[in-house]
Formats: structure tokens, C-alpha cells, sequence
């Protein structure tokens, strides 16, 4: 007996060549298919959404299918539909390429790629390099940016450090000035009290003095004697 592979294992097949492999698998949930796969080589991703006969039996389910289909490209580097082999006249080729959407068929003896999906890898990688440049670009100014603030932060040390030096002798100057003043205060005040009071000598009553002595400067000076 032979195995009956599905849909999604015969169009996974006709891409292992081509070094794609299997990354997500959804039966369910899907718009405008039956099922989806997405396959991917390591740079690039491939969207399938494969449908079947029961799809397609519904009125207007290729229309769908190539909506959901090209809404598929803003997300994937390359999207394409599958679709039973009996309904390949229903689709139309140049339509598919103009969207760069490609076509895949299938039965039971297996897949075809039929139009080949346009992938947006160049587009992709020129982007990524651009970014890449752009952001070691920005890298680089960072760089010299955050160097340059360094170096004036450190400026701005130095000169603070070199305030501070000046502050601080300033400082030992006015307090040995301060110290000498109040060294000096204190040396006049101990003076001040040791001076000794001059005591009043009384002069001699000049009248009990004779006439004649009256006004004799000798008379004040040997009064002045002990």
C-alpha cells in the first residue's frame, strides 16, 4: 500500500534542491487557503499557502487566495499559491508574474512549480547593508562623541581640583592670620591690666604755706620726694 503524502509534504519536496527546508507548518485559521507552509534556505523565506478542492469549489476563492496571497509579501522574500492540478486553467499566469506570485500544482504523483515566485532578497540585503552601514556609522559618532564629553568632563575635574588647591591655602593663610591676631589681642590685654596706676600726689595746701614760699617751684618738688 502505497503512503499518500499531503499537499504540504509534495510542495515542501520540489524545494529541498534549491536548500529550503521546512519552518512552519498552519492547516488551520488560514484566509483565503486551506493550509500554509513557510519554507526558508537561511537568507530567504518562502510563503505557500496551498489550497485545495473544497476551497476552490467556493465562488470567488482564487481572487481570495491571490489578496491573501499578496498581503503575504510585506512579511515573506517570496510568496506563492498551490492549487490541484484540474484547476490550473483557473489562474492566470501573467497575473501571477506581474506580482511577482508564483504557482505551484499538485496531485497525487506529486508537485510543480509552474511560475516561479520573485523573491525580494536583493531588496533585503541592500536594505540589511544599508542598516549596517548606517548603524556603525552612528556607532562611530557615538564613539567620538562619548570620548569628547570624557575629555571635558576631565577638563572640568582638573579645574575644580585646581580651585579646591587655591581654596584650601587661602585658607591655612587666613586662619596663621587669625591666630597671629589673636595672639596679639591677647598680649595687649595682659600688658593693659600689668600697667601700674599712677597715684595723685596732693599738692600742698598753699595756704598753710609762708607768703614767701607762695608759688616756689622747689616747694612741689620736694613734696614730690618720699
Amino acid at each position: 500500500m502505497h503512503r499518500r503524502f499531503k499537499p504540504e509534504d509534495l510542495v515542501a519536496a520540489i524545494y529541498e534542491d534549491e536548500g529550503f527546508y521546512e519552518v512552519e507548518r498552519r492547516e488551520e485559521g488560514i484566509l483565503g487557503a486551506s493550509s500554509r507552509i513557510v519554507l526558508s534556505d537561511g537568507r530567504r523565506e518562502l510563503a505557500v499557502n496551498i489550497l485545495d478542492e473544497d476551497t476552490l469549489m467556493v465562488h470567488g476563492a482564487i481572487h481570495d487566495a491571490l489578496l491573501q496571497a499578496e498581503k503575504l509579501r510585506e512579511r515573506y522574500s517570496g510568496v506563492a499559491i498551490a492549487i490541484p492540478r484540474r484547476f490550473r486553467r483557473a489562474v492566470d499566469d501573467g497575473v501571477l508574474s506581474m506580482h511577482g506570485l508564483g504557482l505551484i500544482v499538485y496531485d497525487m504523483m506529486g508537485a510543480e512549480e509552474v511560475v516561479p515566485p520573485r523573491f525580494s532578497e536583493r531588496i533585503e540585503v541592500a536594505k540589511s547593508s544599508n542598516t549596517v552601514i548606517q548603524e556603525k556609522a552612528v556607532g562611530v559618532e557615538e564613539i567620538v562623541r562619548i570620548r569628547s564629553d570624557i575629555g571635558r568632563i576631565l577638563r572640568m575635574l582638573e579645574e575644580l581640583e585646581a580651585r579646591l588647591d587655591r581654596l584650601e591655602r587661602a585658607q591655612r593663610s587666613l586662619e596663621i592670620r587669625v591666630n597671629k591676631i589673636e595672639q596679639r589681642s591677647s598680649t595687649v590685654e595682659v600688658k593693659v591690666r600689668e600697667t601700674p596706676k599712677v597715684e595723685e600726689r596732693v599738692k600742698p595746701d598753699s595756704e598753710k604755706l609762708p607768703s614767701y614760699l607762695v608759688d616756689n617751684p622747689w616747694i612741689d618738688i620736694l613734696s614730690r620726694r618720699e
